[in-house]
């Protein structure tokens, strides 16, 4: 009788959808990527796009300022802060311009010391994911000094993370944002994205492309891990000639986000890993003392978070059932059928185990030696599309929320993507030392990694695990109003994660997560691992929750309990409470549709969450 009304049910979806569901169709209604919303890409727009558009040739960035590292890197440099650019606080200074390691490897950088003591807080490296997403989402849309307003003007943010530590932002890999391996005159694809040159389509400006073009270097997060690791040397290398104060002790932290739920394990292993080999004299180089990982609404493992897409689009903690039963029934059956989501992952690790060497951890996690044959490639490749388009992905053809969001439309006006604008302006432009047009994602990156089907790799709980047992701490933390990357997935993810004191993690309860006497969220925490649900927060944290998503980084490198901060970390700390997270929230309802009423509540709502950089922060420790 199950397998009668499963099969009817697919029969229904293919019957609506015929878009080889089953098959991996690369669904053009997928989310690609973390990427600035509030982009219009209905046809009428795309068609204008093709039709019209506004040519920008940024000019050469003027006194810029030029310097070789002792390790041979070179470093240009402008100081934006002093052109009232972003960061305008009295006395802290601002530096942004790029790290050239080799003749084709230009990595944008922008580097903020702290509003407190830059030369004894810690320093932190932000990345977004995507992967192709710019880590400038992350300064203006998140946790950076400053936010840009409709008139694009930028205003402090009082919520930065630059109040507790030095910032480094790294538009990453190669490619993204600012960053180059060649510029050239072109346009992009207004479908897909990629780079257009001057014999395919119109010019409408300068824009960082790849080498090869369209193809790159790298392709998987194990590859843009040893880049970044070099990039991250570059910088420090020239940290004193720059005037960047990174803090005497070097305390090392990296957050991400999203795609980062790969990026931050990864490449803190990574980079741990190689500072242990300057530590002991095997390789020269810069060493830092390792001290948080943090990762936000992050995809961190398919097999185990892919079954939670069903789950939380139906059985939400707001009351919203997205999609019908069959649609239900259809995205669980893809999941676990022959040939489905999970049986393809596995698929995917039986061919690397094919290759010598091609697969550790018990089965595990994929090495180089797998990830770098075209056979494997295609397998993991087709699984990725098999679960984001059957099993993820019904959302975005039925459901009509948003991605984001589940309490916002499919067309989520939030966050506001005025920072895409402020970049491309010629002031802004010549403040930071650049002279190509901004985009705030790369797509071409993106569509390298998706052939190669890095998204369903296994590798980076291993990551976690190990990165645990070194006694780093490592914060998890989740929008619950997600649906990309929802915090049902992120939870089943903590309860994974098999390190010394996954028993004693799973047994601490629930507590309340609260700053200036506000609850934003419910917090298990044991000893250096915590996991936080955050309130009424979509997929950017510190966006939808800037005083929530603050006090979490704050109390984690200054190791301090997560939910109220009160209490320093021990070995031992355990948070008490419930065994689950049972806050739920009034049903939300979806927005007017006529253009008019829509407008109103975009603005309405963007707004509201603008208001919230007004709320003074609490004054003292004891008010939190």
């Amino acid at each position: 009788m199950l397998f009668t009304s499963l099969f009817a049910a697919t029969a229904a979806l293919l019957a609506a959808a015929p878009a080889d569901a089953l098959k991996g169709s690369r669904n053009p209604l997928l989310p690609k990527r973390q990427h600035a919303r509030s982009v219009d890409t209905s046809g009428p727009a795309v068609e204008a796009a093709r039709n019209v558009k506004r040519q920008y040739f940024p000019a050469n960035a003027t006194d810029v300022k030029t310097f070789t590292t002792p390790t041979n890197v070179t470093i240009r440099y402008k100081e934006p802060g002093a052109a009232g650019v972003c960061e305008t606080t009295p006395g802290v200074n601002s530096y942004a311009g790029y790290i050239d390691l080799a003749p084709n490897v230009h990595t944008f950088f922008w580097f903020f010391e702290s509003r407190s003591n830059p030369s004894s807080d810690p320093l932190t490296l932000w990345l977004n994911g995507g992967p192709g997403s710019d880590s400038l989402i992350g300064l203006f849309q998140e946790l950076g000094p400053c936010r840009i307003t409709e008139n694009l003007t930028s205003v402090l943010n009082p919520y930065s993370w630059s109040n507790a530590s030095n910032l480094l932002f790294l538009s990453q890999p190669v490619g993204v944002g600012f960053s180059y391996q060649e510029e050239a005159i072109g346009s992009l694809n207004p479908e897909t994205g990629g780079f257009l040159n001057t014999s395919q389509a119109n010019a409408t400006g300068r824009y960082a492309i790849l080498d090869p073009v369209d193809v790159g270097t790298i392709d998987t997060t194990d590859l843009a891990a040893i880049a970044a690791w070099h990039i991250l040397q570059g910088f420090l290398s020239g940290a004193e000639t720059l005037g960047a104060e990174l803090g005497d002790s070097k305390t090392f932290n990296l957050w991400t986000e999203s795609y980062g739920g790969h990026y931050g394990p990864a490449f803190y292993n990574y980079f741990y890993e190689q500072n242990q080999k300057i530590l002991n004299n095997t390789i020269p180089g810069y060493a830092l003392n390792f001290d948080t990982l943090g990762i936000g609404n992050g995809i961190i493992d398919e097999s185990i978070q892919a079954s939670y897409y069903p789950e939380f689009a139906v059985n939400n903690t707001y009351g919203i059932k997205a999609y019908n039963d069959t649609v239900y029934s259809y995205a669980v059956f893809a999941n676990n059928m022959i040939g489905g989501c999970q049986n393809q992952i596995e698929e995917c690790r039986e061919a690397a185990a094919g290759i010598n060497g091609g697969l550790t951890n018990d089965g595990y996690t994929l090495t180089a030696a797998a990830t770098s044959n075209p056979a494997v490639d295609t397998l993991c490749s087709e699984a990725q599309d098999m679960c984001r388009d059957n099993v993820e992905g019904v959302y975005y053809s039925y459901g009509g929320r948003g991605a984001y969001d589940i309490r916002h439309p499919y067309d989520d006006p939030t966050p506001p993507s005025y920072f895409v604008d402020y970049l491309n302006t010629a002031y802004v432009q010549n403040a930071i030392g650049v002279n190509l047009n901004y985009t705030d994602a790369n797509d071409d990156v993106y569509y390298a990694f998706q052939a190669t089907g890095d998204f369903i790799y296994s590798n980076f709980l291993e990551d976690l695990e190990q990165i645990l047992d070194r006694g780093v701490r490592v914060s998890l933390y989740y929008g619950d109003a997600d649906y990309i990357c929802n915090w049902f997935g992120g939870q089943a993810i903590s309860l994974a994660v098999n390190y010394t004191h996954s028993a004693e993690f799973a047994a601490a309860g629930y507590q309340p997560l609260t700053y200036g006497g506000v609850e934003y969220g419910e917090v298990r925490q044991y000893g250096n691992f915590s996991f936080t649900r955050v309130y009424e927060s979509g997929h950017e944290v510190p966006y939808y929750q800037p005083q929530g998503a603050y006090a979490v980084f704050e109390r984690t490198v200054k190791h301090l309990n997560v939910a109220d901060g009160t209490v320093p970390v021990t070995a031992n700390l355990t948070s008490t409470g419930p065994a689950n997270a049972t806050h739920t929230e009034a049903f939300v309802a979806l927005p007017p549709t006529g253009s008019a009423s829509l407008a109103a509540w975009s603005e309405s709502v963007i707004a509201s969450y603008s208001s919230l950089d007004n709320v003074a922060p609490p004054t003292t420790a004891t008010a939190y």
